[in-house]
């Protein structure tokens, strides 16, 4: 009986292994942008400064004088396996980039799987960042152009990028994947 618990850890640890590795064949892509918001503001219904209210306008000012402009959105990202093994992991790390300016980082501790041969999976990435700390330097400009963009009042485009790590659990043990999946998408007003 002793010896059937190693070879049965073994064996789990092996498909686990193999279900990481077929994110190898994986395809990712940028399905949406949801739920954008603002200091708590609702951003889905804005389209100009003037669709703003008065109440807005005071949530956005008490922020600034404190120091803090929060700002949250979440990303679905696709994952479409053409491979002949089962896809699935236990967690993924990801950084987000705007116009190539790191925003945030985090990581979605949801287990995904993609089923082969055409399989599809939406995984949702809740990134959550303070615009504030963006003020300094040339990068005032990069949100600001964000801003626009999301308000579909921008002239220049948004260049999104982020960076995916997956991971398994075996056992107590992360076995992250020896890379980063790089996913880009450039958007604008109208788009």
């Amino acid at each position: 009986m002793t010896f059937l618990i190693p070879v049965l850890l073994l064996a789990t640890g092996c498909s686990v292994i193999s279900g990481l590795s077929a994110f190898k064949k994986c395809e990712f892509s940028f399905r949406s942008v949801q739920d954008p918001r603002l200091c708590g503001i609702d951003m889905s219904d804005k389209r100009s400064f003037s669709d703003f209210t008065l109440w807005d306008g005071q949530l956005i000012a008490t922020n600034l004088i404190r120091g803090s402009m929060p700002f949250e959105i979440t990303v679905n990202v696709e994952a479409y396996n053409p491979g002949p093994a089962k896809a699935e992991v236990s967690s993924i790390r990801w950084i987000a980039y705007i116009d190539e300016v790191e925003a945030a980082k985090g990581v979605v501790n949801n287990r995904v799987e993609v089923v082969p041969g055409g399989g599809r999976a939406l995984v949702p990435i809740p990134v959550q960042m303070d615009l504030f700390k963006f003020l300094e330097g040339d990068n005032p400009r990069t949100m600001f152009n964000f801003a626009l963009n999301l308000l579909d009042a921008g002239d220049q485009p948004t260049r999104l990028l982020m960076k995916i790590r997956p991971s398994v659990m075996i056992g107590q043990q992360v076995v992250e994947y020896p890379g980063y999946f790089t996913i880009t998408e450039e958007f604008r007003s109208g788009d």
